[in-house]
């Protein structure tokens, strides 16, 4: 499956496998944990929810000219995440993901299951992960030149 059949079926589109589906599902319940979290709610299993946290990533690999920002904006988009994601000259990529820690490894972990998992050659590397101060007023993930 490539990847604009993938990212419609994250959008909802139907098509794809039943991993695809699955991945779907997931993101799904990462959003609506999140969204219960900013209620205050805890989940009916009583396991808590952190509370918000930012961390910067920076990329390496098969991570430009193959649609990386825009995956990465979706997944980011779909769990509810904010913050953003660039090229840089050197051909890596950043990131800034902010949210309760599931919804910041769901990015990370569709991310990987797409570009280093069974639909893409190349993969990418983490070369940094780290954990910074949570922004105010942002309300969205996008791209940024």
């Amino acid at each position: 499956m490539g990847l604009l059949s993938f990212m419609r079926e994250l959008a909802g589109g139907g098509g794809g496998t039943s991993e695809d589906k699955l991945m779907k599902q997931e993101l799904e319940q990462v959003r609506a944990m999140a969204e219960a979290a900013e209620r205050g709610e805890q989940p009916a299993d009583g396991s808590p929810l952190g509370p918000k946290i930012r961390r910067r990533y920076r990329f390496t690999g098969s991570v430009q000219g193959v649609g990386f920002r825009w995956t990465a904006t979706n997944l980011a988009n779909s769990v509810g995440a904010t913050g953003w994601i660039r090229n840089e000259a050197d051909g890596s990529v950043t990131a800034e993901i902010q949210g309760i820690r599931e919804q910041v490894d769901a990015v990370i972990d569709g991310l990987d299951r797409y570009y280093n998992g069974r639909r893409f050659m190349g993969g990418f590397r983490i070369e940094e992960a780290r954990d910074i101060v949570t922004a105010t007023d942002e309300y969205d993930f996008k791209p940024v030149y």
